[in-house]
């Protein structure tokens, strides 16, 4: 598949598939990330998405791929309640910052469309 690169950063492995399967469905290809800060391949990613609520310090993908990508539409998600980590992924640099339920809902379009502003407190 020759379509555009998605960076994924969920560790959430049931949720992940989920994202990647949307994407692929939509011509994505799509890289998960897997080590803190990102190891990425050369080629410039079209869009990332980061789970905020995994493991390790999701916030540090974040830093890491904007300070890589100052244009990359970067999409980080997490529980609705978690208003201090939605607060500090905006401060990161996240072009969207959603609540979990409004992300699986708006994924779709999300990719298809990956810029717009944020959601949230």
């Amino acid at each position: 598949m020759n379509g555009p690169l998605l960076l994924l950063g969920c560790r959430d492995f049931l949720f992940a598939t989920r994202i990647e399967t949307v994407a692929r469905q939509l011509g994505w290809r799509v890289e998960r990330l897997d080590a803190s800060p990102p190891r990425t391949s050369s080629e410039a990613p079209g869009i990332a998405v980061v789970d905020l609520d995994g493991e390790g310090d999701p916030l540090a993908w974040v830093r890491e791929l904007r300070q890589s990508f100052p244009d990359l539409p970067l999409i980080a998600f997490s529980r609705h309640d978690r208003v201090e980590a939605i607060r500090a992924a905006r401060e990161a640099g996240a072009t969207q910052v959603l609540a979990r339920g409004a992300f699986t809902q708006k994924l779709p379009e999300l990719l298809r469309r990956p810029t717009g502003g944020t959601m949230g407190p």
